[in-house]
């Protein structure tokens, strides 16, 4: 049977500026697939497109040219809402800064984007200590930020 496909990058080329003003290429017709399971690292030099391919994965950004399908659907055309209810229920970020209130717990940091997806209080507490088992941060989930190493806060 084969992995179903994940992240589908095809032709993906960005260019910023204006056609009437000087203009930067940062992706030249990126192709890739990512099959579930698989871990992928993006890697290149400074200024290669690594952070401009990213944004435009997590729907921050939108490629001048390309398609890009994440669990079969097409992004390039999400608008608005449609758009913020894509990334809310199939985009994880894990952000190097950690990005977590401070004046949160580990579990209230962890419940809080199940919270505005609207899921139920019972559903939130099952899915946050599922997950902070899974991730051995369960006897934390009690502690503030302030009170986490790096590797925790990036856990969380």
């Amino acid at each position: 049977m084969d992995t179903p496909t994940v992240v589908s990058v095809k032709d993906v080329k960005k260019t910023y500026g204006k056609p009437n003003e000087k203009q930067y290429t940062a992706l030249k017709g990126v192709t890739f697939d990512v099959k579930q399971g698989e871990f992928v690292g993006i890697m290149g030099a400074s200024g290669s497109g690594k952070t401009t391919l990213l944004n435009i994965l997590s729907t921050l950004d939108k490629p001048t040219a390309g398609q890009v399908e994440i669990n079969g659907q097409a992004i390039n055309g999400l608008k608005g809402n449609e758009l913020a209810d894509f990334r809310a229920k199939e985009i994880g970020f894990m952000f190097q800064d950690f990005n977590l209130l401070e004046n949160l717990t580990a579990y209230e940091n962890m419940a809080l984007p199940l919270t505005l997806q609207n899921v139920g209080g019972k559903k939130v507490r099952e899915l946050v200590t599922s997950i902070a088992k899974t991730l051995s941060i369960d006897s934390l989930l009690n502690k503030y930020p302030t009170e986490l190493s790096g590797g925790q806060k990036q856990r969380v």
